[in-house]
């Protein structure tokens, strides 16, 4: 009898049992072949529902963000805006001229701090220069500008001094030196009864400041109004004519408020 040794049993097998062991392995290779199959299809059938998980997880919509804006009250309101009968007048805006006053820009070049509604003439300067007049709709008040040909502003003035006067003159204050803003300047304060081409008010009030502006030209700011009123309205037209002047060709910051 010729025996075979078995590898995977590790023993001596005759014929028959070899034949035997032979069948025993055809079958565990089918079982495992199944097994194996059944395996890749259950991993496939996984792969597909996890695949399709994950598709719809990601097409959700995401969670949204929202920013709440708490209402504030606005700038310069406080107790007196909100107090009974509201009368309070709010501050004007950075940049902005004080009520009733607008920023002009002027066909010279200049730019101005007017009355709204006021009416635009020119008149040719005795010096080559253009003289810009602003009238109230009534005529009653008026701004004027203008470039002066004199080496100093007070020098400027005296000169206008021993030119003849409008009738009815009368000098209220001295000549009067000054500096803006480290610049000269010089003031002529009058009273007139009355100006060639102008309405009769019943006399007027002139306050005329000639100055060194920033471009270092000098000029003349006048502002015009009834004497029967006082002088405190031209003093307060003067300031916002001076501090909202800019000369032709130059760029001026805005000045601050003045509320």
């Amino acid at each position: 009898m010729v025996l075979i040794f078995d590898d995977d049993r590790q023993e001596w097998v005759g014929h028959e049992q070899e034949q035997r062991i032979v069948e025993l392995h055809g079958r565990d290779a089918v079982r495992q072949d199944k097994a194996l199959r059944g395996a890749v299809a259950v991993l496939a059938v996984c792969g597909l529902v996890f695949g399709a998980w994950a598709l719809g997880w990601k097409d959700e919509p995401q969670p949204t963000g929202y920013l709440t804006v708490l209402d504030r009250p606005a700038r310069g309101a406080g107790a007196g805006a909100e107090a009974e009968g509201g009368d309070t007048a709010a501050p004007s805006p950075a940049g902005v001229p004080p009520a009733p006053y607008e920023e002009v820009s002027d066909e010279e070049g200049y730019r101005l701090a007017l009355p709204r509604g006021w009416v635009r003439d020119v008149d040719r300067g005795d010096e080559g220069y253009n003289v810009v007049n602003y009238r109230s709709p009534k005529g009653d008040r008026r701004l004027q500008v203008y470039r002066v040909a004199e080496s100093s502003p007070y020098a400027s003035l005296r000169a206008w001094l021993k030119m003849p006067p409008p009738v009815g003159f009368d000098q209220l204050a001295p000549l009067k030196r000054s500096d803006d803003g480290g610049r000269p300047a010089a003031r002529l304060d009058y009273a007139a009864d009355r100006f060639q081409g102008e309405p009769d008010i019943g006399g007027w009030h002139v306050i005329d400041h000639r100055f060194e502006a920033v471009d270092g030209k000098l000029y003349a700011l006048a502002v015009y109004g009834s004497g029967a009123d006082g002088r405190d309205e031209e003093e307060e037209f003067m300031t916002t004519a001076l501090s909202w002047f800019c000369p032709p060709d130059e760029i001026c910051p805005a000045p601050p408020s003045s509320d």
